[in-house]
């Protein structure tokens, strides 16, 4: 083998797979990704009215629970649990009203007033007397869960087809 043909066979053996690797990563380099398409955007329900449920925050007590009814009439009726030495339930009776994001709610003839931001899903976010989201000790909010009620399907009569074959049966063996 000349010295000549020996220089070739190295520069062959090293540059070739060294020149393949670089075409194939430029070559991949230059495709460009479709974007996503659009998904279509989750839709918040409107409507206020409904059944809520969640925990409120409670200076004076160890625990608050709710379940909240937001009446289409703009009526309000919230159970509320407070618990303390012991448990005491009480029922508030009052109404809502809705500007922009907001939904005020009085209750207990407007001695006691809530003030709740629509979050995400339909739920509703507490809001402190500032009109602030209201976090706690450990950065969480207090918010009410909105509760959907799954329509009930509407049940079709089924003919009951053993009494027709017994009916027929009973004539055919008069006959």
């Amino acid at each position: 083998m000349t010295k000549t043909n020996a220089v070739f066979s190295f520069i062959a053996l090293w540059t070739l797979p060294l020149l393949a690797t670089v075409s194939f990563v430029a070559c991949g380099s230059e495709e460009k990704s479709e974007p996503l398409p659009d998904l279509p955007p989750i839709e918040i329900p409107k409507d206020v009215y409904g059944l809520y449920s969640g925990r409120l925050p409670c200076d004076d007590c160890t625990s608050r629970m709710v379940r909240m009814t937001l009446g289409e009439d703009n009526t309000v009726e919230a159970v509320q649990v407070i618990l303390r030495d012991t448990m005491t339930t009480d029922t508030l009776k009052g109404t809502y009203v809705v500007t922009d994001s907001t939904i005020k709610v009085s209750l207990s003839e407007d001695k006691m007033h809530w003030n709740f931001k629509r979050a995400k899903f339909g739920n509703l976010t507490y809001l402190t007397a500032a009109g602030t989201v209201y976090e706690d000790e450990d950065g969480m909010t207090a918010d009410l869960i909105h509760i959907f009620k799954a329509k009930q399907p509407t049940l079709k009569a089924i003919p009951d087809s053993s009494k027709s074959e017994t009916a027929d049966s009973v004539a055919a063996s008069k006959e």
